[in-house]
């Protein structure tokens, strides 16, 4: 415990350590960047001085030309003289009425480019044709030319004639040089002004800056790419250069102004800045002492002696004892704070125990589900209900749990969705439950809280209810009819007797007579049908389970429905029986009624059809009875398939006026009761499929 906290005591005193020097280092690093600004402003601000110095130098070069250009533009002899194309006029006015100084280097072109006053210069020829691009849009000018390697600068002023439409008669061009005699700067700093070369070399520029002409010639190559006009190049701390490109009408550079400038005052700073911060390191190391005792006396001390409190309480928390108050100002607080909290969790622990109690003590299954609906928390009763261990069910999706489908979920925002009666399997023992969740908004999530109930007592005991109902209707049904059928039997063999017996006594005197023969032939069928009809009953009263040949059961009862004239006279049958079919153990009458209800419901539902037709099959696979019966009838709408084998609904009804919705339900749940299933395709319109699946006789 000791090592410990004399860790902690070191840990916090390199953290404030570490803290202050950060802040001291982060303070120095503020103030070299606002310093590094501040010089750099300086700098730029010297630079474009220069470069401002030389952009009012070429103007005042520019407004005394531009002048004596104005006054020729508007001079009405030499607008008169350039109508007529007459040289000489212009040249006596212009000598006679203008300095020669003025006009020495000024030449006057007519609208056809011809020249009137003035040399022709190799020069001008270069720029002519785009002067007069330019002033076609009745636009003046001025630029830096190149030839011969030295700069001239270019003024020009459109004349025109003014009538109804502005007509041009010809254009005034001003030449002079552009060196640095003309510009007259009264900078210091060492500049150079030099026509525009793609190579620069040494003594084109300041003599301080030869050592880094590769960069110079690197950065004017890029300026001249992107057509830049101006910019400020630092080579180092002590060196600094600006650069001016002048372009011509063309956008071409022709000459290139080089400002070299000495970065002292940069030197300077930098020097006194790693001073400064010596000094605040120094000072800092110092602090960070005083500092240092001061906290630990008057906030580290304090602060262990809580922190023993507080192991004591964590290694105890049943034993609560609070903090005795003695400090003051924020640490009392903090003291005080302490208690009342270990006074709240005391009790909201408390809280806890009780309510895990009740809930492991419930027989209901509680549980949580995350927003994937996958289970985060649960009661015993919920594994006890899932069989399963805690490993096997912690984040495991509900869905796949309860054999649900994730779309079932969707509506669970809206409403708690409830499923009354879910199957399950949980070490393959099969299982209802009901199932109930709802949404919990928890902060700014949303997580699911739900219960289970296993209800597998209550749906068996409602099953074995309606299983006992619907033997009962059968039951009482098979009785009533056999009751029927042995009266009507008893009935008709008395008088058959009788006719046959006569028949044959009028056939030994009428031998050829052969009305009797057919009368007879009739007799001994109805006697057969009748005695097939009380073999059936018989053995349909037999309830014992026995062997029971399919293919035989099948065709006797396809006998009995050729008695409905519909079937025998419009229905197409098709029978397609497997040979050594494997018997199945059953009660004949149960497996014979099944066979009738499908065989009767499939003749009624094609009575309206076009196509009429019958189709039985029946084979063996897996060591299971397959009864295959389709019909083309009407067919069953979708929405009707999971209904038809619930007690009471029935299809007929409203249609044929009978129907009483018992006859698939009784037949459901006889094949379940011989551990079979069955199953049913249907289409609407184009017809049905059911299939019987009965277990073969076992050996």
């Amino acid at each position: 415990m000791k090592k410990r906290k004399t860790e902690l005591e070191k840990r916090i005193f390199e953290l404030f350590f570490v803290i202050t020097f950060f802040l001291v280092l982060t303070l120095t690093f503020i103030e070299w960047q606002l310093a590094k600004f501040g010089i750099n402003q300086y700098e730029d601000l010297n630079i474009k001085s220069t470069l401002s110095e030389l952009k009012i130098a070429r103007t005042e070069m520019e407004m005394g030309k531009q002048d004596l250009l104005n006054n020729l533009e508007t001079d009405t002899v030499i607008i008169d003289a350039l109508q007529k194309g007459d040289k000489n006029l212009i040249n006596d006015h212009l000598n006679r009425n203008f300095k020669s100084e003025n006009i020495e280097k000024l030449i006057i072109c007519n609208k056809q480019r011809e020249y009137i006053f003035g040399e022709q210069w190799e020069l001008l020829n270069k720029y002519l044709s785009q002067i007069y691009r330019d002033i076609s849009k009745e636009n003046s000018g001025i630029f830096i030319g190149n030839f011969g390697n030295r700069l001239f600068q270019i003024t020009y002023n459109p004349i025109f004639i003014s009538n109804e439409v502005k007509e041009l008669l010809g254009v005034l061009i001003l030449i002079e040089k552009f060196d640095m005699a003309n510009l007259k700067l009264s900078s210091d700093s060492e500049v150079s002004l030099i026509s525009y070369d793609k190579t620069l070399s040494n003594n084109a520029i300041p003599g301080n800056l030869t050592e880094y002409i590769s960069d110079i010639n690197d950065l004017i190559e890029s300026m001249t790419e992107k057509k830049l006009e101006q910019t400020i190049k630092k080579f180092n701390i002590n060196n600094a250069a600006g650069i001016k490109i002048f372009y011509d009408l063309a956008n071409e550079p022709t000459g290139i102004f080089i400002i070299s400038y000495k970065r002292y005052v940069n030197q300077f700073v930098q020097q006194s800045i790693l001073i400064f911060i010596l000094i605040l390191l120094a000072f800092t190391l110092v602090m960070i002492s005083l500092l240092g005792n001061w906290f630990s006396k008057t906030i580290l001390i304090p602060v262990r002696n809580i922190s023993n409190n507080m192991q004591n309480i964590s290694e105890n928390p049943s034993k609560l004892e609070p903090i005795k108050k003695q400090y003051s100002g924020v640490l009392g607080d903090m003291v005080t704070s302490f208690n009342t909290m270990n006074i709240a969790l005391s009790r909201y622990g408390q809280t806890l125990r009780e309510y895990k109690e009740l809930t492991d003590n419930l027989d209901t299954g509680i549980f949580w589900l995350n927003q994937n609906f996958d289970v985060i928390l649960f009661n015993p009763s919920f594994v006890k209900i899932m069989e399963m261990d805690e490993n096997q069910i912690n984040h495991q999706n509900l869905s796949k749990l309860m054999g649900l489908e994730e779309k079932q979920f969707a509506k669970i925002y809206n409403a708690p969705l409830t499923f009354p009666n879910i199957k399950i399997y949980p070490n393959k023992n099969q299982k209802f439950v009901a199932l109930n969740i709802r949404a919990v908004k928890h902060d700014e999530s949303t997580k699911f809280f739900g219960s289970i109930i296993d209800v597998s007592k209550e749906i068996r005991e409602s099953e074995a209810r309606k299983s006992l109902e619907l033997e009962l209707i059968k039951s009482n049904k098979l009785a009533d009819i056999g009751k029927k059928i042995e009266g009507i039997v008893h009935n008709i063999n008395s008088p058959l007797n009788t006719v046959l017996g006569y028949a044959q006594l009028l056939k030994k005197d009428l031998k050829d007579n052969t009305d009797l023969d057919r009368i007879i032939e009739a007799g001994k069928n109805i006697a057969q049908t009748v005695k097939g009809l009380l073999t059936k009953v018989k053995q349909s009263n037999i309830s014992a389970d026995r062997p029971i040949d399919i293919n035989e059961m099948i065709t006797q009862e396809l006998e009995f429905c050729k008695h409905n004239l519909f079937f025998k006279h419009y229905v197409t049958l098709t029978t397609d029986f497997q040979k050594s079919l494997p018997n199945v153990t059953a009660s004949y009458g149960d497996l014979s009624l099944c066979t009738a209800n499908i065989i009767n419901n499939a003749i009624q539902a094609m009575k309206d059809c076009v196509q009429k037709e019958l189709t039985i099959r029946t084979y063996e696979e897996d060591k299971m009875i397959y009864i295959k019966i389709t019909d083309t009838g009407e067919g069953i709408p979708e929405y009707n398939l999971n209904k038809i084998f619930e007690t009471y609904f029935s299809t007929k009804i409203g249609k044929s006026g009978t129907g009483f919705g018992l006859g698939l339900a009784i037949t459901k749940s006889i094949i379940e009761k011989y551990d079979g299933k069955i199953e049913v395709e249907s289409k609407q319109d184009f017809g049905s499929t059911f299939t019987l699946i009965l277990p073969q006789t076992k050996g």
